[in-house]
């Protein structure tokens, strides 16, 4: 039979269902407002080019809900998995909660959790930021099998480039001429 285990055989580890919490939190100081930064925040494309990996990010509803596709290679993985952000609260112009989902189609990864930026105001008042941003996620399926410690490796290095990215977005560049 095809499929079947025989009684007291073991089933293969990458069949068994795993799961993996992962949590992210970056934090940077933006030499920039926190109304420019609640900008980049609100503008959906423009925050969507700083993130690495994410393709296809499309609006369903403006200010509602948005769809992505994550794409990456962990260890024996390639996965390309499609997935819905729903915007949960606003609260301009600080504090934006997205839920994300999404399940790509081999089978080999589901997600759900959170995404949570922050934008406060530091000690340099009108000209300085600080800007916190969180994940909370729940991986499903053979992705999570992998363990949490490359999991943990390949977020962080994904959230670090993300924030490397923002800052560049926000913070006024020398220009050539500067330079010399």
């Amino acid at each position: 039979m095809a499929g079947c285990l025989a009684i007291g055989q073991r089933v293969p580890r990458w069949r068994e269902v795993s799961r993996l919490l992962l949590e992210v939190n970056k934090e940077t100081h933006v030499q920039a407002s926190q109304q420019a930064a609640w900008a980049l925040l609100r503008d959906v494309p423009r925050l969507g080019g700083c993130i690495p990996k994410v393709t296809d990010l499309a609006t369903v509803e403006a200010d509602r809900r948005y769809t992505a596709v994550v794409a990456d290679k962990l260890g024996p993985f390639g996965l390309s998995v499609p997935v819905q952000i729903d915007i949960e609260s606003i609260e301009a112009p600080r504090r934006i909660l997205a839920h994300l989902s999404g399940n790509d189609s081999k089978g080999a990864a589901r997600v759900r959790g959170t995404l949570e930026a922050i934008a406060e105001s530091t000690a340099g008042g009108d000209t300085a930021t600080t800007l916190q941003f969180t994940m909370k996620l729940e991986v499903l399926g053979r992705l999570a099998a992998l363990g949490a410690a490359p999991m943990r490796r390949r977020a962080d290095d994904i959230f670090s480039e993300f924030v490397k990215r923002v800052r560049t977005e926000l913070e006024p560049q020398p220009s050539a001429g500067a330079r010399a």
